[in-house]
């Protein structure tokens, strides 16, 4: 009997420590989206950054194991977090850095592209509501 190859992504070489570390991030980001919805930004923003510092190195991780696909993964989700808690500058770097790959399979490329140009068009805006807001003009 032939066995189908295994389907998903590597994992291979990684060990409970780095499980470990994937179920808190992931807890990290479930909270963050209950504090969001339940009007609490600060604490969301808090657990949005701890979850994108951790997803970070996750990311440094995979890539060290040569698992580029799971970097990558690990990687885009920190700009998503970085995203969440606040930090624009710090996603569109990530994104950036994503954009910069060569081997970045195009599905995902379009993914970071658009991605990084919503929060690119949203830092914009929310610089010039701050600029506005410091002047006091509403």
């Amino acid at each position: 009997m032939n066995q189908p190859p295994p389907r998903g992504i590597d994992r291979h070489g990684l060990g409970a420590a780095f499980e470990a570390d994937e179920a808190l991030k992931s807890n990290l980001i479930v909270e963050g989206r209950l504090l969001a919805a339940e009007q609490q930004p600060d604490a969301a923003a808090e657990r949005f950054a701890r979850a994108a510092e951790l997803e970070e190195r996750l990311s440094e991780a995979c890539a060290a194991q040569g698992l580029k696909e799971k970097s990558w993964v690990h990687c885009f989700s920190a700009a998503s977090c970085w995203a969440q808690a606040g930090n624009f500058h710090e996603a569109i770097c990530l994104g950036s850095q994503l954009l910069a790959r060569g081997d970045l399979p195009p599905r995902l490329r379009q993914r970071v592209e658009e991605f990084t140009r919503a929060l690119r068009q949203r830092r914009i805006q929310w610089a010039a509501a701050l600029e506005r807001a410091a002047i006091g003009v509403d």
